[in-house]
């Protein structure tokens, strides 16, 4: 195969991959299921769907992601690596783009709340719930100080935690 026709396949499975793991974490946190970004996405899985099987959706759309994860990097390093591994680092990815998918969430939806609280977007509502969704069992640990909300910093703090790990794991393991 060409180099330009294995970059192609490569953007489509990775947009594609992002696009499930959105679906994966819409799932997870159950968000308002209304929102006409979130019905595109079940509308788009819902043939896929059919196929499940596993009783649970959730287990089915991560394992779709780390499929197309997977077929990513077997396309691009399946001469260099095992496929074990290229699996294991592929599972280990889709956790580092739900991570990333958070953390820049939170970021947005801390930036909206002092230039538009309230806005009636749906891209933004969406933000806005999946952010509440994470920072609300923190906020219980945590609670506010001074009318100020540090629940994004620890959330932060455990990120950049959780993602040095798995960085440690993939070095490990390739």
């Amino acid at each position: 195969m060409s180099p330009n026709l294995i970059d192609l396949i490569n953007l489509n499975l990775t947009i594609l991959c992002y696009g499930f793991v959105f679906l994966f974490l819409f799932n997870l946190l159950k968000v308002n299921y209304h929102n006409p970004i979130v019905k595109t996405f079940l509308a788009v899985y819902r043939p896929i769907s059919k196929l499940s099987i596993f009783p649970n959706q959730l287990y089915m759309i991560g394992l779709i992601a780390v499929g197309l994860k997977f077929a990513s990097f077997q396309l691009l390093f399946s001469n260099q690596y095992e496929t074990s591994v290229l699996i294991l680092v592929a599972f280990i990815t889709i956790i580092r783009i739900a991570l990333d998918i958070i953390f820049f969430t939170v970021i947005g939806s801390v930036i909206l709340s002092w230039v538009s609280p309230n806005n009636e977007n749906p891209a933004l509502e969406l933000i806005d719930e999946i952010s509440n969704k994470i920072l609300n069992p923190i906020k219980q640990i945590i609670p506010s100080m001074g009318g100020l909300d540090f629940s994004p910093i620890f959330l932060f703090i455990l990120i950049n935690v959780i993602l040095g790990w798995l960085q440690d794991i993939i070095r490990l393991i390739t």
